[in-house]
């Protein structure tokens, strides 16, 4: 059993696995209704769909695609969910406690998808954790100073101006790591209002803050893209790259936080 923390008040507001392929065939109606009782008792809800993309071709007006059929499977409470593109499996949860746990899912997800998918190629694989950080605000007041809370680092250029009078009301940060073969963490930070994300129909979330509530986006995509043949979708060998994927997004989070925002709020003490 794992031994990292778990914070009674942890920021997740959405954890996001994809893993996208090679165009597979769509699902016939014997294929979801295996899919449907393989998750019977995680993902019961079925609900289909149909999504148009636009393509671009040179020199001519961009044309919609025929529509593609989107099958999605969603928990009862609608906080979890799995989507099956022609491209890609999703899955995501607004429910997430430990990795553990998600990755039990994502194994039952996989194994499911893949009585339909045998013989397409993994062209990327995903895992993003977005987290919004809010604190309680300074005196009443709905703006918020994060000196307290997250890293310097993440706080860009707030002195650059202040000989102009000029005072920084928001700004957006992107970086990139190389965290290993063919593997890249993508971390996009800043401070914001309102939600990172959206409740949806599809999926929601609980206890929203007011609208316009101040909050600090870390969302961390830590990613993997083959550079040379892409694989065959077996199970085993996407849950070892999940799990690789996994190993930098506590480090980096933990890193990017302060000890009173650990005290005070993460863990309400």
């Amino acid at each position: 059993m794992s031994k990292r923390e778990i914070y009674p008040n942890a920021p997740i507001v959405l954890v996001a696995l994809e893993v996208r392929h090679s165009l597979g065939d769509p699902l016939d109606v014997r294929a979801v209704s295996k899919i449907a009782t393989l998750l019977s008792d995680v993902l019961p809800l079925r609900s289909e769909t149909q999504e148009t993309s636009i393509v671009f071709t040179s020199g001519s007006a961009p044309e919609p695609s025929q529509p593609a059929v989107v099958q999605r499977w969603t928990s009862r409470d609608k906080r979890t969910a799995m989507t099956v593109r022609p491209e890609a499996i999703v899955v995501e949860t607004t429910d997430y406690e430990r990795y553990e746990s998600l990755r039990e899912l994502v194994g039952k997800v996989l194994k499911a998808r893949s009585v339909t998918a045998r013989g397409v190629g993994v062209e990327r694989i995903g895992l993003r954790y977005i987290d919004e950080i809010r604190v309680p605000p300074d005196n009443g007041d709905t703006s918020t100073s994060w000196n307290e809370w997250v890293h310097p680092s993440l706080l860009g250029p707030r002195d650059v101006f202040s000989a102009s009078g000029l005072t920084p009301s928001e700004h957006q940060g992107i970086a990139l790591f190389q965290a290993g073969e063919d593997q890249v963490l993508a971390l996009r930070y800043g401070p914001r209002k309102g939600y990172a994300v959206d409740p949806t129909l599809e999926l929601r979330r609980p206890m929203l803050p007011p609208p316009d509530s101040p909050f600090f986006l870390i969302d961390i995509d830590s990613f993997w893209q083959p550079s040379g043949i892409w694989p065959e979708m077996d199970v085993e060998t996407v849950l070892e790259c999940i799990d690789r994927l996994h190993v930098p997004v506590r480090e980096v989070f933990e890193s990017l936080i302060t000890d009173q925002l650990r005290k005070e709020v993460l863990r309400d003490e």
